[in-house]
């Protein structure tokens, strides 16, 4: 994982909409789906790239797959884009 996809992870609305779901509880994956408006195959592509970039856990409990943010500091990175534009 680099900065670089960290800011290509953070490039998308989607997965914007991905973390402000999560951002301040674990969920399922099942609630974060109907959130996003969009479909789960469109969901799991978003989801591995979060992952892939370190900003996304992923746990499973029973048939459940949990998600929850990596490090919160990456909400800090959102706030000064969004002060920035």
């Amino acid at each position: 994982m680099s900065e670089i996809d960290i800011f290509k992870a953070l490039a998308d609305p989607t997965r914007l909409k991905i973390l402000e779901c999560i951002k301040n509880e674990e969920k399922c994956i099942c609630e974060v789906i109907p959130y996003t408006g969009k479909s789960q195959p469109n969901v799991s592509l978003h989801l591995k790239i979060l992952k892939h970039a370190g900003l996304v856990n992923e746990r499973k409990d029973g048939t459940r797959i949990m998600l929850s943010i990596a490090n919160k500091d990456v909400f800090k990175l959102i706030d000064i884009a969004n002060k920035i534009k």
